[in-house]
């Protein structure tokens, strides 16, 4: 049915039944905090039935104001008391509560009466009369009503969380019912879809919306949203009112108390991003364009080309993952993109050079549009604009050479820009494939220029057994040899492990490196296999409350440190995965363990934003 006859219907009920939905909406919303409403529900409910002598609604207002509480829900629970409620029932029950606790002496008239003519021109009267001819009686039913207030108050605090609370979870639910529905799906859209002829790249330029001024980008530009949390967010953003996390990791900018995937929070960043561009912060490019993208990391550097990928290659395995991706984090990325319109951060790609660096790579010989060098971490970030039509097509022509990429990093952001792709596509049935909408960001670099870093693991303890107990049981797993000091694996099937101040190099025996698949042979997967389950009773590293994960750009002292301070009981230091075999799982349609590689530097967001129209 649609939202037209729905809204026809609800004309068509009768009075009561409408009024009792509207109050019900406004007293239990469903797009606010559920703890926030329920204090806000039960101060209306206290002060609303307490004698508050026809001053509730200022005083509930007043009481949300003073504790930052959503006032509609309160001022609706007020009204719970009114005169039926109130000297039917709450006012007697109250009176005879506090009676029944402090058995006042008798008294030659009515006090309830005397509280039913109770208003706001002749309260001093009533109250100074009750206190002169019947204080006890006055001090049981103050005692009672506030008794009586307390309890429903406590009543409606539960029901109001309970319900906002569910009525949250079932609205955003629904909302996202084709969300999950396309996550569900994804095996069999990849497995059913399948690219006709022979498998090449497509890759198309677009109208980037960009800082309008070089001097800012630095500020601009942030890390990717998922490696820090929200309070090394909020740190970041400090100072910065441009920084580009406020639109990636809006929530740093609301109260602590709303959840990070509350609907608030995407509808804020597309707030953030809007007034950026409304700010002439930052703009579109005039016409459709290519960029190359310069990172610098200790003198090592890649160029990557960035430009739009379409989702169809994505679902026809013309862009290849290797990773499983969590259905909330996939989630959480799609509502993004879809509420801010927009790929606010690219998808990390590359791809077996044939050539087609040399096409792109004469950019840099001219004057970038943007080169800094970012704080804290001292990388290089440098952009050029490819605008010449001819140039644009000659590098579009050159990747159609090129059969596949891979997913390096971005394994969420590439599912949820796919999907956003497709939910798009199903909403206009007039689709072509040729909207901007059908494609999203992301940046190519060529496998040549790129290193993946190792990815170390530390454990907690060492699940019961003792040092020497556990290089026992190693020791039938590895042929071990003392190291002088602390250094990094020299070779492939090599671990080094550190524990009790000593460095260890801990090589696979031959036996266990036999007939193994691609995902097998990794140094990773050998050793959840043959260590962390069996030994240290890791089945889901990923779970896990007994191992942490150290990328390689933290250094093996970062091992060292953690172990040493007790934090740790030991650790692993990886020889890092290469992109042969990272490219080699992909191709055969295999999935990598988890934390297998790290890549550094991290992309920059906001430096190149899509948007979907």
């Amino acid at each position: 049915m649609s939202d037209l006859d729905n809204s026809q219907k609800r004309r068509q009920e009768p009075k009561f039944k409408r009024l009792s939905r509207i109050y019900y909406n406004r007293m239990f919303p469903r797009r606010q905090d559920a703890l926030r409403v329920a204090f806000s529900v039960a101060a209306g409910v206290f002060i609303g039935i307490w004698p508050t002598i026809g001053v509730a609604i200022l005083l509930t207002l007043a009481f949300c104001a003073a504790f930052r509480l959503p006032k509609v829900p309160g001022v609706v629970a007020s009204f719970v008391a009114n005169p039926v409620t109130q000297f039917g029932f709450f006012y007697p029950a109250g009176y005879y509560i506090g009676c029944s606790m402090i058995h006042p002496d008798k008294i030659n008239f009515d006090f309830l009466s005397e509280m039913e003519g109770l208003s706001f021109k002749n309260c001093v009267t009533v109250v100074r009369n009750l206190l002169q001819n019947a204080p006890d009686h006055f001090l049981a039913f103050m005692i009672g009503i506030t008794i009586v207030a307390a309890v429903f108050a406590l009543a409606f605090f539960v029901a109001a969380y309970f319900i906002v609370s569910y009525r949250k979870k079932k609205w955003i639910a629904g909302k996202t019912g084709y969300i999950h529905n396309l996550i569900a799906e994804d095996q069999v859209i990849i497995k059913e879809s399948r690219n006709k002829g022979k498998p090449m790249m497509h890759i198309y330029p677009f109208k980037a919306l960009r800082p309008v001024n070089p001097d800012e980008a630095k500020n601009i530009s942030a890390l990717p949203y998922d490696v820090m949390n929200r309070a090394e967010a909020k740190e970041m953003a400090k100072g910065l009112p441009h920084s580009y996390l406020r639109v990636t990791r809006a929530e740093l900018e609301l109260d602590d108390s709303v959840d990070a995937y509350d609907p608030k929070v995407y509808a804020h960043a597309r707030e953030n991003l809007d007034k950026m561009i409304a700010d002439g912060v930052i703009a579109y490019d005039k016409k459709d364009c290519l960029y190359v993208y310069r990172q610098t990391m200790n003198g090592r550097e890649q160029y990557g080309l960035v430009c739009c990928v379409p989702a169809a290659d994505y679902f026809n395995g013309i862009i290849k993952k290797h990773e499983l991706t969590r259905a909330d984090k996939e989630e959480d990325r799609l509502r993004h993109v879809l509420d801010t319109n927009a790929n606010t951060g690219p998808v990390f790609l590359t791809y077996r050079d044939q050539g087609q660096f040399d096409v792109f790579g004469a950019v840099t010989k001219r004057k970038p549009v943007y080169d800094f060098v970012s704080d804290g971490d001292g990388f290089g970030h440098t952009v050029w604009v490819i605008d010449d039509d001819a140039e644009i097509a000659a590098i579009r022509k050159a990747f159609e050479a090129v059969p596949v990429s891979y997913i390096a990093d971005g394994h969420h952001r590439s599912a949820a820009g796919a999907r956003a792709a497709s939910y798009r596509a199903e909403q206009n049935p007039k689709n072509t494939g040729e909207e901007e909408y059908n494609r999203y960001l992301a940046i190519l670099f060529p496998s040549t220029q790129l290193k993946i870093l190792d990815y170390n693991r530390v454990l907690k303890d060492l699940n019961g057994r003792t040092p020497d107990e556990l290089m026992a049981e190693m020791g039938k797993v590895f042929d071990i040899a003392p190291l002088a000091g602390m250094e990094s694996p020299a070779k492939q099937n090599q671990v080094n492990f550190y524990m009790g101040g000593k460095w260890y190099a801990c090589t696979f025996k031959p036996q266990f490196l036999k007939n193994l698949g691609p995902v097998d042979s990794l140094d990773v997967a050998l050793l959840q296999k043959l260590i962390l389950k069996p030994l240290f009773d890791i089945d889901d590293p990923r779970t896990s409350k007994r191992i942490d994960f150290v990328g390689g750009i933290r250094g093996l002292g970062e091992l060292v440190k953690r172990v040493d301070s007790g934090e740790c009981a030991c650790a692993f230091a990886m020889y890092p995965t290469t992109l042969d075999q990272l490219m080699n799982i992909a191709d055969a349609g295999e999935i990598m363990p988890p934390k297998s590689t790290w890549f550094e530097p991290k992309l920059r967001d906001g430096l190149l934003v899509h948007s979907l129209d």
